[in-house]
């Protein structure tokens, strides 16, 4: 995220050595707790980010 500002559920998996379903459920707490943004919807082209103000 650093680097690009942005990251994907693949690049979270292949980063931290998960399963998808594991990125998934991850991803989706920082959602919740961190104010990360999904900012995509659903599917393969789906990213997060930093919600604004953060």
């Amino acid at each position: 995220m650093k680097e690009k500002g942005k990251i994907t559920n693949k690049e979270y998996q292949e980063i931290n050595e998960v399963s998808k379903r594991t990125a998934t459920y991850d991803l989706t707490e920082l959602v919740t707790k961190y104010r990360l943004a999904n900012n995509t919807g659903f599917g393969a082209g789906s990213f997060y980010e930093l919600a604004i103000g953060q």
